[in-house]
């Protein structure tokens, strides 16, 4: 999946399916390359009943993120001691969640570097299955990564899909995706309006659209006093 919006892309995120204490879940894996199988990223989570709360941040907003040790990444590197925090007991080392990895991401792009741009506005751009039910499937395990991009401030959230021609313009299956992940599909976009100023040149224009005689045209231009900078 890639991830877009007026401000930019969001950096490669690699991640596998993983069932651990927490339950199933996609997290993150560092690769040098995508031959390469990956090592598991964690992350420093709060703890709560038993069950993962929200993984925590430092003052820049970044995470406190490292690649395992050991055979793919499987040993929790020592993270709690980048941890300025004097309570900790509520805190734990977990592989990270990709859909937390990309949320914190999401809030740099929302009309970085781009002030003229319409802000707000995102666009996941996924990979078509051959199999339709099944890519709608895999379309609704992303569904929290849809609530976190609205978190974020994203009100219009798109997609768009790498496909064949034929099955890229099935306005059908746009509409299943929107309703089967619970979002609203966004508004067509407005038609610009051309508006004619209300100086002589909106008189020259309407006459050019009323009189079929150029010459015509061109002599009541003249009385308007457009053409005095023209021989």
């Amino acid at each position: 999946m890639n991830v877009g919006a007026e401000g930019g892309h969001l950096p490669d995120v690699f991640y596998t399916m993983q069932l651990d204490r927490y339950g199933s879940r996609y997290i993150s894996l560092h690769k040098e390359n995508e031959a390469d199988s990956g090592r598991i990223v964690w992350a420093l989570y709060s703890e709560k009943n038993g069950m993962l709360d929200s993984a925590i941040v430092d003052e820049k907003g970044k995470l406190y993120k490292s690649v395992g040790g050991g055979a793919g990444g499987r040993i929790p590197p020592p993270l709690k001691e980048n941890l300025k925090y004097s309570d900790s007991e509520n805190v734990v080392v977990a592989p990270l969640s990709a859909f937390d990895e990309i949320a914190v991401d999401l809030k740099s792009l929302d009309g970085n570097g781009c002030p003229l741009c319409e802000r707000g506005k995102i666009t996941f751009v996924l990979e078509l299955d051959s199999d339709r039910k099944s890519f709608i499937r895999r379309l609704q395990s992303y569904e929290p990564l849809f609530q976190l991009a609205r978190k974020a401030g994203f009100s219009v959230i798109n997609f768009a899909l790498l496909c064949s021609e034929f099955s890229c313009g099935d306005l059908s299956l746009f509409l299943e995706m929107f309703e089967s992940v619970g979002l609203e599909p966004p508004p067509p976009p407005q038609k610009r309006k051309l508006f004619q100023p209300s100086s002589n040149g909106g008189n020259v224009l309407r006459l050019l659209k009323q009189k079929n005689n150029i010459d015509k045209a061109l002599k009541d231009i003249e009385k308007l006093g457009t053409t005095k900078n023209f021989q």
